[in-house]
């Protein structure tokens, strides 16, 4: 049975989560586009400015991802 300090870093890892996956989807859909539109076009520009606002996006929910992760290690009983 989980403790409750580990039952908080779990909720916390599955909000982060949660919250991820919607923008890497939007990056990995920007990044299909930008592989095959042409570099000169208005989807090309697009494509790279949904790029550019997934990886700003996806940053602080990586570092809480991370931190959720690191609670683990920290909250686990010796």
């Amino acid at each position: 049975m989980m403790t409750t300090a580990l039952e908080k870093s779990f909720i916390s890892l599955k909000r982060h989560l949660s919250e991820y996956a919607p923008q890497l989807e939007k990056a990995i859909v920007a990044i299909k586009l930008l592989e095959t539109a042409d570099p000169n076009s208005e989807e090309f520009s697009q494509a790279l400015a949904d790029l550019h606002v997934a990886a700003t996006v996806l940053e602080p929910y990586s570092e809480g991802i991370v931190k959720s992760i690191n609670q683990f290690t920290d909250d686990r009983p010796e």
